[in-house]
Formats: structure tokens, C-alpha cells, sequence
């Protein structure tokens, strides 16, 4: 959940119940500029001042944690996509690694599978040892 998505969350609110930042800062004990920063994604309150914010503006706290998950699925995808496609890309290494097998002449980098493997994901940005 991005920072954004929940300041947003708070401002409409505050507008569709007409409450000003000065009331809300009033009974959070903050100042006017901290619910301005709230509001402008400047800041983000704690998890403690939301559930205190949902209870002021007596809505559940789940209408101000609505999030839009769809960039997040996306990502899903695309990393789905990668992990397919990297699959695709062991299997073509493994066959031409038992074709080369047993031949005197060959390229220990072109056989050794985690060298391939580590070098196909450094070139799509992602450090192997990040996923140990």
C-alpha cells in the first residue's frame, strides 16, 4: 500500500463530511499542518492516528486504508511473466547442456546452469543474492 492511497483516502473524506483540518488537528492533538501534510502525502500518520482518525470521522478504518490494488497486480503479472519466461530459458540451458555434455571442448559456462541462471537475471535487473 503506497503512502499516497491512504492521504488521499483521508482528504475525501474530510471533504465529503465537510470537517476542516483545524477540527481534525484539534481533537488529534496535532497541528493544522500536520492534517494539511496527511492530506497533501506529505507525511503519513501512524497506523494509531488512523485508527483515531476513523474513529473522529466515524467511518471504518477500511475506507481509510482503501487501496487500489491494481498497479500491485500488475506487478504480479509481470513477475509471473518473468518466472515463465525464465523457466522457458532452464529448460532450453538443461537441453543444451545434456547435448554438450561429454564433450571435451566445452565451455564450463555454457554447462553450468547457475551461471546461466545468475547471469539471465542480472541482465532483468534482479541481484540472484537477493533471492537466497
Amino acid at each position: 500500500m503506497t503512502k499516497k492511497d491512504c492521504q488521499n483516502r483521508i482528504r475525501v473524506v474530510l471533504a465529503d463530511k465537510q470537517i476542516t483540518n483545524r477540527w481534525l488537528a484539534e481533537q488529534m492533538g496535532v497541528t493544522d499542518m500536520t492534517v494539511s501534510r496527511w492530506k497533501t502525502n506529505k507525511i503519513q500518520p501512524s497506523m494509531a492516528q488512523f485508527v483515531e482518525i476513523a474513529r473522529l470521522l466515524q467511518v471504518d478504518i477500511k475506507e481509510l486504508l482503501e487501496v487500489d490494488f491494481g498497479k500491485e497486480k500488475k506487478m504480479v503479472s509481470d513477475i509471473d511473466n518473468m518466472a515463465k519466461e525464465l523457466a522457458d530459458e532452464m529448460t532450453i540451458v538443461n537441453i543444451q547442456s545434456q547435448k554438450l555434455q561429454g564433450k571435451a571442448s566445452i565451455n564450463k559456462e555454457k554447462i553450468d546452469n547457475n551461471t546461466v541462471v545468475r547471469k539471465m537475471l542480472m541482465e532483468r535487473g534482479i541481484n540472484p543474492d537477493d533471492l537466497l
